[in-house]
């Protein structure tokens, strides 16, 4: 489709400015990616999800799924950036933050600038973390405002890969 002020449809998403999508990644119609985005190979931007850099850029690793009507988003001096096997879960919002390798953010979570989630963590659905907060790696955080509140298990940590591996079969599975 030809650019039209500076706007491309792309399987009826919107896509703008400065993309670099992975050929391998998995992006739904009806969801709007736009501004200075780099997504990783097989991860996944499902149904009404909003990804956009305006004012800074977002970074998504590999093998990471924004979950329909989810929002990531970022700030003037506040990047976002979402490591390998990142589950972000439905109706949350991502914005200006951190979020290590192998995390999983539950249903209808805020995570607002500046916090930094450790890699290996669990992010109870519903929870708010806070600007600025820091989550060392491998905790179980729940709440709002979020607190800490045990160590993961191996297990649970596993549950994590898992997941992020599922929903890259199923992305595959629904996109292709």
């Amino acid at each position: 489709m030809k650019p039209k002020n500076n706007l491309t449809t792309r399987k009826e998403s919107a896509v703008m400015s400065s993309l670099n999508i992975s050929s391998q990644a998995h992006i739904a119609s009806q969801s709007v990616i736009l501004g200075d985005v780099t997504i990783g190979a097989d991860s996944s931007v499902f149904y009404y999800a909003v990804v956009r850099g305006d004012e800074s850029s977002i970074t998504i690793g590999k093998r990471s799924n924004i979950q329909d009507n989810s929002t990531v988003h970022v700030d003037y001096g506040f990047p976002t950036v979402i490591g390998d096997d990142v589950t972000v879960g439905h109706n949350c919002v991502i914005h200006g933050c951190t979020i290590g390798d192998a995390s999983l953010i539950g249903m209808g979570s805020t995570i607002l600038n500046g916090a930094k989630i450790g890699k290996h963590c669990l992010i109870g659905a519903g929870s708010l973390v806070t600007q600025n907060t820091v989550i060392p790696d491998g905790m179980l955080v729940i709440g709002s405002p979020a607190k800490v509140k045990r160590p993961l298990t191996e297990e649970e940590i596993q549950s994590i890969y898992k997941n992020a591996a599922d929903y890259v079969a199923l992305s595959a599975a629904q996109f292709e």
